[in-house]
């Protein structure tokens, strides 16, 4: 028999084609990680606030809206702020607990920059270390605190001894101070509700950092005292199983989930909900990021630079 080139080639590309096709459908069956916004809604009736772009730099400048105001990040927090404030417009939700499924999520930066965001607008926030087993904001900040929540709750020190000022926005800091043998029992405490509603009292938004709900139950505790939790999901960090529990989690205590916040969201994937985002920097502004020579532009401050050395929190 003699060969037929021209049809083993047109043979040949069409197998290459489905071996292709088929190995992208097997890749997405047995892909468990939670990645979409469409992925969010089809597991959950609780409205997604907004999308995070993934950035490569971001733990060289946790604080985007501090570090580059006019970057598509920064845009993208301040469109979570203005989302939350139609969450619930009976209610208006102010005392809040940010958390996460697992940890390395970005519930941490999350809980930061939506606290600056809401600060550059002019209202009064106190953003609260309430994970008190790996406290991480305090850090992020670039503040010291020794003593803190756990120093108040068991009677050692008053609020008013340790509450931080940052920055030069309304925004005010409450330290985790030292770490407890029982941080659950602490978070669940009369003391601790009365340390929420005197905040409450003093400011028009309380951000509370929060534990991820997976390994303890702090935050699902502190969701009881509080009006609600935003659950940040990070694409292609936590699987739809942890999610899932993570929200279970909440409905076996009747805790409010006031929304999700889908974090670390690709750029380039524009069913993940970055398909608007986009830098729009006045004429004449730069961004205060380093180049890729690592030379840091000059419209950076040094007096508010935040730490860069954690990541994922």
């Amino acid at each position: 028999m003699s060969p037929h080139p021209p049809r083993n080639l047109a043979l040949g590309l069409v197998l290459g084609i489905l071996a292709g096709f088929g190995a992208a459908v097997v890749k997405h069956l047995l892909d468990t990680k939670l990645r979409t916004k469409e992925d969010v809604e089809g597991m959950t009736n609780a409205v997604v606030l907004g999308g995070i772009p993934y950035d490569d730099d971001a733990s060289k400048h946790p604080l985007i809206i501090q570090a580059d105001p006019h970057a598509g990040r920064a845009e993208a927090f301040r469109s979570l702020r203005t989302n939350l404030q139609f969450v619930d417009a009976t209610e208006h939700p102010r005392v809040i607990v940010v958390t996460s499924s697992i940890a390395g999520e970005g519930k941490s930066t999350t809980t930061a920059n939506l606290a600056l965001a809401m600060a550059e607008s002019g209202a009064n926030v106190c953003v609260v270390e309430g994970d008190l087993r790996r406290p991480r904001l305090l850090a992020y900040l670039g503040l010291e605190g020794s003593v803190g929540l756990t120093d108040v709750l068991i009677g050692r020190y008053e609020l008013d001894d340790v509450l931080q000022p940052f920055g030069a926005h309304s925004l005010t800091v409450l330290g985790a101070g030292a770490t407890p043998p029982n941080p659950s029992e602490l978070l669940g405490s009369t003391a601790m509700r009365d340390v929420l509603d005197e905040l409450r009292r003093r400011f028009d938004f309380v951000l509370i950092d929060g534990a991820p709900v997976l390994p303890v139950t702090d935050s699902t505790v502190l969701t009881r005292l509080t009006d609600g939790a935003i659950v940040v999901a990070g694409s292609g960090v936590v699987t739809k199983d942890q999610f899932e529990h993570a929200l279970e989690t909440f409905q076996t205590v009747n805790g409010v989930v006031l929304g999700v916040v889908l974090n670390r969201v690709p750029r380039q994937n524009r069913g993940a909900y970055y398909d608007y985002r986009y830098e729009y920097r006045p004429e004449g502004a730069v961004s205060s990021r380093r180049t890729k020579t690592g030379r840091r532009r000059k419209n950076e401050d040094d007096a508010t630079r935040p730490r860069r050395d954690l990541v994922g929190s």
